[in-house]
């Protein structure tokens, strides 16, 4: 299989691996992006959030998002009257 095969969906979220160094910014590890072309080894990307830019950074560099996972319903608090 030849690495120039497209690995990302357009519109996919994808996770950082590494920084990436862009124009006056650093995106960190972990930041999230949106795919918005994969030419196989070289990805497009645009960053959520603040920092938003499109940037372009080797395939190897994102891999796909993880789904947030739902938080556990936190039991009630049991009734204590007030004790004086």
């Amino acid at each position: 299989m030849s690495n120039d095969a497209p690995r990302f969906v357009t519109g996919e979220t994808v996770t950082l691996l590494t920084e990436i160094h862009a124009a006056d910014r650093i995106h960190e590890i972990g930041s999230r992006a949106r795919v918005l072309e994969d030419h196989g080894a070289v990805v497009v990307l645009h960053f959520h959030g603040a920092e938003a830019e499109i940037v372009t950074c080797p395939s190897d560099h994102v891999a796909p998002a993880m789904p947030a996972r739902p938080r556990a319903a936190r039991p009630a608090a049991a009734f204590r009257p007030a004790t004086a």
